[in-house]
């Protein structure tokens, strides 16, 4: 069996499928997958989360694939993929539901972002936009009563506590054996430390999952988180980047009020490199207006090097350590150490 990697053209025409504006007209041909990739394409698309997607390129022509075996059974076993990703996502969402009620009764302030944010408000067909986890963003003066309620921190450091509330991106915590990824920040390093995420609390949104309305940033923070976890996340998955391009060409009337947000936050070099690479990445028509302003954003050096880290999927204390200039001198040893520690526990 030969692997294909997460650049295959099939994975890529899965990712930008349907894209609001561009339709299937992103590839004027078919992307033919031969019978030797389909497994490994198969694998990147359950592990990318976009296996709805390829299964209805598959279904509307977009991708062809040529194999010795009935069309009928590889469709099948494609749309099996599918079935089971979405099996998840109604298990996760009945978390969710049970994790809202304790939320609420303890007045605490916190919005279900990323996910099933997306896939509700984003695209037109939530099924097309599975995940295998939920992320919560938690006001920063409800954080300590959140962690208390759900993250098991019996056996943790208090150290560690103190890192991740002065520097960190969040923790995870496991409910009901699934996990609830709680964020205080967008990012761990420099750009994390300029967010502020208490603002996504000022005009959030909605969504009813079981008659409960479950609290969603608006469609500008959604933007924002959406290019923070492209440009900084750790795998980098192609899904990332086309929750960016659906967001962006889903809602042109918000992305003023993005650019806005993250001229306030002083994190413009993120959101213009999310979209570049985006573009980039999901081969999308060059010379659209979107993509053409984010290209014109300048960079300054020290962001351009706090970016290539991340690029390059450095380890946590190199990440961790770009938050460095963001600091008062005071500070620094201190975060130094605890991020030698931080790093060295991550290791383990």
């Amino acid at each position: 069996m030969q692997f294909a990697n997460r650049d295959h053209p099939a994975v890529i025409a899965a990712a930008r499928h349907a894209l609001p504006e561009f339709g299937g007209v992103a590839s004027a041909r078919p992307v033919v997958l031969e019978e030797d990739d389909l497994e490994g394409v198969r694998v990147f698309c359950r592990t990318d989360r976009i296996s709805g997607l390829l299964a209805d390129a598959v279904r509307s022509g977009e991708i062809v694939i040529e194999t010795a075996q009935e069309p009928g059974d590889i469709a099948t076993s494609i749309d099996d993929d599918w079935h089971d990703a979405l099996h998840a996502c109604v298990l996760l969402e009945a978390l969710l539901v049970r994790v809202a009620e304790q939320m609420d009764a303890a007045d605490i302030r916190w919005l279900v972002t990323k996910g099933p944010a997306v896939a509700h408000l984003d695209f037109a067909d939530p099924a097309l936009r599975t995940f295998g986890d939920i992320d919560l963003v938690i006001h920063p003066d409800d954080w300590d009563r959140t962690v208390a309620i759900l993250a098991d921190d019996s056996s943790s450091h208090q150290w560690h506590h103190r890192y991740v509330r002065r520097y960190g991106k969040g923790v995870t915590a496991m409910v009901d054996g699934m996990e609830v990824d709680l964020h205080l920040r967008f990012a761990i390093g420099r750009f994390g430390a300029r967010c502020r995420t208490e603002e996504c609390f000022d005009g959030p949104g909605s969504i009813t999952l079981a008659g409960r309305l479950i609290p969603v940033p608006s469609t500008p923070h959604r933007m924002l988180h959406a290019c923070f976890h492209a440009a900084l996340g750790g795998s980098r998955e192609v899904r990332a980047f086309r929750d960016v391009a659906q967001i962006a060409l889903g809602s042109p009337e918000d992305l003023e009020t993005a650019w806005r947000i993250a001229d306030r936050w002083k994190v413009r070099a993120v959101m213009a490199a999310a979209i570049v690479e985006t573009w980039q990445r999901l081969d999308l028509p060059s010379g659209h207006d979107v993509a053409v302003r984010a290209e014109r954003v300048e960079i300054d050096r020290a962001d351009e090097r706090a970016l290539r880290v991340f690029a390059h999927r450095a380890g946590f204390r190199r990440q961790a350590l770009t938050t460095l200039t963001e600091l008062p001198w005071s500070e620094r040893p201190r975060f130094v150490g605890t991020s030698w520690m931080m790093g060295r526990e991550r290791r383990r």
